[in-house]
Formats: structure tokens, C-alpha cells, sequence
């Protein structure tokens, strides 16, 4: 059964609306499937899903599925990470319930309180683990709960979000790994789209962090991230201060480009040749063929799919900022070896060499 037939299937039970609602999706990437005829298989079983997994499918290697799991003393540090941050905040850690939403090999799991934690995952693991989907899962009693553990990704991030959003329902506190997306303010970014939430906390972990299921490591880029309930913050349970985040939208204005020949392939068509400079989405760079890098022309791009940089202001030295980073260090890995590059991380370029909005105050937490 292939994610085409499940998609078309379930367009007879819902409107394209109610699935892409379902799916945390915009109503314009399914549109786009339909009109590209291609629906991307990591989706395949999330569509099931929504069919009340009637069909028994294949598991995907775990290879071209992004399926790792976290190192021991990753997930130690993450944990301790956490109760750091509870304690800091005079959270009573003694009054939650622990939730792993994705066991894994139960690096995350082992370390919750035995009396106070619970257990999910797809495949069976023992029987103390629940065997369930956990965006199906609600805990049975109420009570305080939080969140811990390393979800699946998804592409783009979009599994990961509909884990969290999922856990509002019932969960004061959600310390997850994810993917850099998660770091992204840029449009359409996932961390946008979490809803009921406010982020507390935010690292980059190691990129040796975590193995596959056969036990051989594999280098990811990631965060740890812990998200708080905004009622908490409404009621001045939990105080922050907010941090002002710098910007520089007068600096430069970033388009997304891409031509594929046909006009669900191609995006802002017509500001391909009027940019002041080019950089990759997602590349293989090596030192015989570094492809991570600035280029003077769309047609130069690797795939003609990836950045235009418009300079708005002191263009000298902003070009010259931009054509000296070196993007191969600012770029994060892909569990396919690809090294990739988002508008934020163009604009951190220049944040860092001191090219910012003096004005700007709007941030994150």
C-alpha cells in the first residue's frame, strides 16, 4: 500500500482541510501532493493512522526513516537538564508524572521515578511499556505530568509537533530532543506552530549522541528543548525574563528558490537572477567537491534549488560578512550525511559579526 493509494483513500472519509489539520500540515502542501500525483512516504503511516491503521504495513528501514535511539549518557544529561530547570523553579518534581511517549531502547524511561512514570511506544518492549500510539494515548487519572524522551521526527519536524501539540492536553512540561527546525523562526518553521506552549529552554547537544537500533552511532544534529504550559506563566506559577532577540530584517530580505521545470517545483520565480547572493538549502559538501558555500548566481545553486539573499542595507559589508562565513560550520548535518542551511541561521551569520536591528526586541524566552 503505497502513502498515494492511503491519501487518496482517506480523501473519501475527510476534506483536505480536516487532514491537513490532523496532520499539523497547510492545506497547500496537500495540494501540491495532488498536484505533483506524489505524496512523500514518510507519511505513509501517519495516513493510516488517520484510517484507523487498517492496513498492516512494512516497517521502514531504519536508515531512510530517521529511527535512532539516545545514547545513555545523553539521555542522562538531558534528564538531569530538566530537573535542573524544575528545581530552579521551586517545581515540585515529586508531584509529576513522568510520560516517555516513544520508549526506544528506554534510555529515558529507566531513569524516571519507578513509582511515578509511564511507558509508550509502538513495538512491545515488556509489560509495564504500553504498546499504543501515544498521539491515541491519554493518561487514565489526573494528576501533573510532564513529558521527557527523544520523539520521532518526522519530515520537517511535523511528527515531533504533533507530539507536543498533542501533549497539551494533559502535560505541564515538555523537555524533548529535537530537530534544528525547532530553532527556526523562519515561516512555516514547527517551533510557529506549537500551540499552548512557550519555549523555556533551548541547547544544541553533540552530534554523537545517539546510535541506531543495531548499536552503531550515528551523528545527528539536535536540540534539547523544554517547553512550559502558558497557563503556568499566566498564573506567575513559573517567572521568566524574557530575552530580547536580535534581528536583521533591515539588513536583508531572504527568499526561498527553487526551479523544477514545472510550477508546483518552482518558488519565486521571479526573484531568481535579482538577488545579491545565493546559498544552498541542503547540499553533500567534500574537499574535493565543497558545494556548501556562497554562489553569485541561481544557476550555480546545487539542484537550482536553495537561497537568494537580498541586501537591503550597507551592502558592502554585508556581502563581504556573508561571503566570508564559513557556511560548512553553521550548516547542521542531516541523518543522510547532507549538511543544510535555514533563513535563520543566514541571519545568525550576520547577528554574530554585530549586523543586527538596534530596535528589535521581540523574542523567545
Amino acid at each position: 500500500m503505497s502513502a498515494n493509494e492511503l491519501f487518496k483513500e482517506l480523501k473519501e472519509s475527510l476534506s483536505l482541510k480536516e487532514i491537513a489539520e490532523k496532520l499539523e500540515l497547510h492545506t497547500g502542501t496537500l495540494k501540491r501532493w495532488e498536484n505533483l500525483k506524489k505524496v512523500p512516504d514518510e507519511y505513509k503511516h501517519d495516513l493510516n493512522f488517520l484510517l484507523g491503521n487498517k492496513y498492516t504495513l512494512e516497517k521502514e528501514n531504519y536508515r531512510s526513516h530517521n529511527e535512532f535511539f539516545t545514547k545513555k549518557e545523553s539521555a542522562k544529561y538531558c534528564y538531569k537538564k530538566l530537573i535542573d530547570f524544575l528545581n530552579q523553579h521551586n517545581i515540585d518534581v515529586g508531584k509529576y508524572v513522568f510520560i516517555e511517549p516513544s520508549c526506544g531502547d528506554l534510555s529515558f524511561y529507566d531513569l524516571m521515578p519507578k513509582n511515578s512514570r509511564i511507558g509508550i511506544d509502538l513495538t512491545y518492549k515488556n509489560k509495564e511499556i504500553l504498546c499504543e500510539n501515544f498521539l491515541n494515548f491519554t493518561p487514565k487519572k489526573e494528576g501533573k505530568y510532564l513529558i521527557l524522551g527523544n520523539p520521532p521526527f518526522g519530515l520537517r519536524g511535523n511528527l515531533a509537533l504533533r507530539f507536543i501539540n498533542h501533549a497539551y492536553h494533559f502535560a505541564d512540561f515538555i523537555a524533548f530532543i529535537l530537530p534544528p527546525l525547532f530553532d527556526s523562526d523562519g515561516k512555516g518553521s514547527p517551533k510557529k506552530r506549537v500551540r499552548g506552549y512557550t519555549l523555556a529552554y533551548s541547547e544544541k547537544l553533540p552530534l554523537n549522541s545517539f546510535i541506531y537500533p543495531n548499536g552503531k552511532e550515528v551523528e545527528v544534529a539536535t536540540l534539547f528543548q523544554i517547553w512550559v504550559k502558558n497557563t503556568l506563566l499566566e498564573q506567575n506559577i513559573l517567572k521568566f525574563k524574557a530575552k530580547k532577540a536580535k534581528t536583521c530584517k533591515n539588513f536583508i530580505k531572504i527568499y526561498s528558490l527553487s526551479d523544477g521545470g514545472t510550477p508546483s517545483s518552482t518558488r519565486n520565480k521571479a526573484m531568481l537572477y535579482k538577488c545579491d547572493l545565493y546559498l544552498p538549502s541542503t547540499c553533500f559538501h567534500s574537499k574535493n567537491k565543497p558545494q556548501m558555500k556562497s554562489y553569485e548566481n541561481f544557476e550555480s545553486l546545487p539542484h537550482r534549488r536553495g537561497y537568494g539573499v537580498v541586501i537591503l542595507k550597507d551592502k558592502e559589508k554585508v556581502l563581504k560578512t556573508l561571503k566570508q562565513t564559513d557556511w560548512t560550520k553553521l550548516s547542521f548535518l542531516g541523518t543522510n550525511s547532507s549538511l543544510n542551511l535555514r533563513s535563520s541561521l543566514i541571519e545568525k551569520a550576520l547577528i554574530e559579526q554585530g549586523i543586527y536591528d538596534e530596535s528589535e526586541t521581540n523574542g523567545s524566552l
